[in-house]
């Protein structure tokens, strides 16, 4: 086998595995394309209900917050 065959050879090869990556992605997505999924499903249903999660502000509490761990600081330490 000469240098040419060889490129040939080699060149064919990679072409073989390209088409058979694209041939495996391809029928991988026609394989599940019909497949409904369950958490947009979930989601959906919460969505229909009106239940939603509870949320709350960011800064906890307005107004007195007593909750405080030791370490925490105040929360107008900057005014001082």
């Amino acid at each position: 086998m000469s240098a040419e065959d060889t490129l040939a050879v080699c060149l064919l090869v990679i072409l073989a595995v390209a088409g058979a990556t694209l041939m495996t992605i391809l029928f991988s997505m026609m394989k599940n394309a019909g497949r409904r999924d369950e958490l947009g499903e979930l989601l959906e249903e919460e969505k229909e209900s009106g239940e939603g999660p509870r949320e709350e502000p960011a800064g906890g509490e307005i107004g007195g917050n007593d909750s405080r761990q030791p370490w925490e600081k105040d929360s107008e330490w900057w005014k001082e």
